[in-house]
């Protein structure tokens, strides 16, 4: 940003399941933890359609 140069434009990913930091950011922002990995190792909805398994 030409007018805040000590900002970056970029994005932050946050991974609540994976990092004791990022849950701890997810909920001081009441942020849900979303399950994206079944018991099976398979992505589930939450994770959205196009990475669920498809039958070939």
């Amino acid at each position: 940003c030409p007018r805040c140069p000590c900002l970056s434009p970029g994005a932050v990913k946050v991974t609540p399941g994976h990092s004791p930091q990022d849950l701890a950011l997810a909920r001081a922002h009441g942020l849900p933890v979303l399950s994206v990995i079944g018991d099976d190792g398979t992505m589930c909805p939450p994770g959205g359609g196009w990475l669920q398994v498809r039958p070939q």
